[in-house]
Order: C-alpha cells, then sequence, then structure tokens
C-alpha cells in the first residue's frame, strides 16, 4: 500500500488533535492558540523522524489544523449566539460585548501563557477563580446570563463549549 506521506501526516495531526481536544476539553483548545506546547513540539519531531519528513511541514500541518478547528469553532460560537439573539434570550449588543469580551480573554491567556507556565497548581487556580469571579461581575454588569460565559472562556461548566449546558447559576433571564 503506497500512502503519501503529506496525506498520512495530514491523517495523524488529525487524529492526535480530535484525541488531544476529547481529552482536553473545548476549552484548552480554543485557548492554545500560543506557540505549541513541549508535548505537541515532542510530537511533531518523533512524526517528522518516524517518516522522514522536515518538522516544519509537520508544524505546519498541525498549525493549519488547529487553525482550521478555531475557525469553525468560532463560526458555531457566532451561530449559537445569533440563535439567542433571535431567540430574545440576549440582545444584539450584548452577542457583540459576549464576542468583543471572548477575544479581550483569548488575548490575555496568550499573553499570559508563560507566566502560568512557571506557577505551582495552586497559583494557576486562584489566577482561573480570579479570572472566573472578574467575568461573572462583568456578565452582571451588563445584565448577560453566566450561562453564556461559556462562550466567553469555557466557564459555567466543566470544559464548556458551545452546544454544552452550563452548570453555572443564572444571572439574568
Amino acid at each position: 500500500m503506497n500512502i503519501k506521506k503529506p496525506l498520512l501526516v495530514a491523517g495523524i495531526a488529525t487524529g492526535v488533535t480530535l484525541a488531544s481536544l476529547t481529552g482536553a476539553g473545548v476549552v484548552s483548545a480554543a485557548t492554545s492558540t500560543s506557540t505549541a506546547t513541549d508535548g505537541q513540539s515532542s510530537l511533531i519531531s518523533k512524526i517528522a523522524t518516524k517518516f522522514g519528513l522536515k518538522e516544519s511541514d509537520v508544524k505546519a500541518v498541525f498549525d493549519a489544523n488547529r487553525t482550521a478547528h478555531q475557525a469553525e469553532r468560532q463560526a458555531q460560537i457566532e451561530k449559537e449566539l445569533t440563535q439567542l439573539v433571535t431567540d430574545g434570550k440576549i440582545t444584539a449588543d450584548q452577542k457583540t460585548l459576549i464576542l468583543n469580551k471572548a477575544k479581550e480573554v483569548q488575548a490575555a491567556r496568550q499573553a499570559n501563557h508563560t507566566a502560568m507556565q512557571g506557577k505551582t497548581d495552586a497559583e494557576r487556580k486562584a489566577a482561573m477563580d480570579a479570572e472566573k469571579t472578574a467575568l461573572e461581575q462583568w456578565a452582571k454588569d451588563n445584565g448577560i446570563s453566566t450561562d453564556y460565559l461559556k462562550y466567553v472562556s469555557g466557564f459555567g461548566g466543566r470544559h464548556s463549549g458551545p452546544g454544552t449546558q452550563s452548570s453555572s447559576s443564572s444571572t439574568t433571564n
């Protein structure tokens, strides 16, 4: 059987990405747009070595797959928020606030990625708890149910994402 190397690498990258998303949850996928993690770099190196490929080519496949997944997720989030507006659960202005806050949170996480790696588990948990509290206050200040924070950061339930139910209490609506 003759399998072309690029197709093989694409298949492996897709399978690895799907497996990692299943294990780590959608939140980590949404927040991992910065440089590849050590585990991913190691996997890229192993695949390149095993199949005689350039690491840069394998990394390009991983990066393209991540970018495509993020675009799909963003489109799904926007579709769901539009439906919430249509259903009268949020206003168009609240939809815009949610989308803008999500971009803000993502940028802050990318900026703090390296600093968080040097923290203990307890310090990272404290930072996440503080972020969650601040987001809950932001939602309350803007008349947005905390159920919709899943579109901002994944908070609102264990690794909530589009289409999942939140376990947090609703502040409005």
